[in-house]
């Protein structure tokens, strides 16, 4: 048997492995953070969020948006210091994302995302909010901007913070892997086998600056597992056929917006703070919490 031929072998294996196998339940940091929030029904689908009281009303409301492939749970140890500087906090599991469903055989659009972001301020009784998002994020962000500008949104944004979004296109290109994992019929195997728990911990610890710990890379692992999100991968992916798609739109919303807005990078950040690496919101000590809420609050 030659390599070529074994290799796949031992991947078809690996891949029916793992197919079996349970998921792991959430960890009690996870389950604590599920507990925090609460459901509201868009369609069919049950989304999660968090929305919670802030001690600066004069800065009124922020509607946080988390990055792929991960949560909510992105910003919990930000949470407190946020709502120090507004009056209301608010956040939610975007489809396919935490604890939120992730129906299968569903097309995901960042422009339902983004109208389940509409959606749950109106619920809540907020008609502006500031804005603050990461990565996937982004995207679903400027789609609210390009409502916004066009006045056919249903949010009025006071203020924009975008952080690691590659939203250009042009200049931010997708691993190999989320190519491969972007195919319909290959991908959901490749999911399974990047979210053996060996490899994800591998991977997914070299985006911060400082790694997590053992227990918070489980947290993150149990969370993402949860109502089989790895098998939405495939899916959720197609927000990178859709920035080029929609790149005018996008990065237009962005260039002639008269909102005040915040675009920050790793690299600009990194000038500013030590080893925060890709998620600044998690990977940052309380001190360097306090600097990036000043630079994304203005």
């Amino acid at each position: 048997m030659g390599w070529p031929l074994y290799t796949a072998c031992v991947t078809v294996l690996l891949a029916v492995v793992l197919m079996v196998l349970p998921n792991p339940p959430l960890t009690d940091r996870a389950r604590l953070w599920k507990d925090r929030g609460s459901f509201f029904k868009f369609g069919n689908h049950d989304i999660f969020y968090i929305d919670e009281k802030g001690r600066n009303p004069d800065k009124g409301t922020v509607l946080i948006f988390h990055g792929f492939p991960t949560s909510s749970f992105d910003w919990y140890k930000v949470l407190d210091d946020l709502k120090d500087e507004f009056g209301q906090v608010v956040m939610y599991d975007l489809l396919g994302f935490g604890f939120s469903d992730k129906p299968l055989s569903h097309a995901f659009t960042i422009s339902e995302q983004t109208d389940i972001g509409e959606a749950l301020l109106l619920k809540l009784g907020v008609t502006q909010a500031h804005i603050l998002s990461h990565d996937y994020g982004d995207t679903v962000a400027l789609e609210l901007l390009a409502r916004h500008n066009k006045g056919d949104g249903r949010i009025n944004i006071q203020s924009l913070c975008l952080s690691n979004g590659g939203i250009f296109p042009e200049t931010n290109h997708p691993m190999p892997i989320q190519w491969i994992m972007k195919n319909s019929v290959v991908g959901p195997v490749i999911s399974k086998l990047f979210y053996f728990k060996f490899i994800f911990k591998m991977r997914f610890r070299n985006v911060f600056g400082v790694p997590p710990s053992d227990e918070e890379m489980d947290d993150f692992f149990s969370i993402k597992l949860h109502k089989d999100g790895n098998l939405a991968d495939s899916r959720l992916l197609n927000y990178i056929s859709e920035r080029s798609m929609y790149r005018d739109r996008w990065v237009g919303a962005l260039q002639t917006t008269r909102v005040r807005g915040l675009v920050f990078d790793r690299k600009r950040i990194g000038n500013l703070l030590h080893c925060i690496g890709e998620y600044p919101s998690y990977n940052s000590s309380d001190t360097e919490n306090r600097k990036l809420l000043e630079i994304s609050t203005g």
